[in-house]
């Protein structure tokens, strides 16, 4: 369900920010580097040498939002 989320949202974003889909099931070690402990993990997401990690499934609106937040943040930072 949430990965119809993802694929409807992303490709509007494609040109904006790099976004990764890893199965953690074929990739333990990326999950344990990320310490990600529950599935769905949205995202870890770098920014100037920073991560944040949203925990969950976020519905189409809140993925935008985030990701406006985040394209707004790189435009005025």
């Amino acid at each position: 369900m949430y990965e119809q989320v993802l694929n409807k949202v992303t490709p509007e974003y494609e040109d904006k920010v790099n976004l990764y889909k890893v199965n953690i099931e074929e990739e333990p070690e990326i999950a344990g580097l990320f310490g990600v402990r529950s599935v769905p993990t949205t995202t870890t997401i770098f920014k100037n040498g920073k991560s944040n990690s949203t925990l969950g499934a976020l519905n189409e609106e809140t993925l935008k939002y985030f990701l406006e937040g985040l394209i707004s943040e790189e435009q005025n930072g």
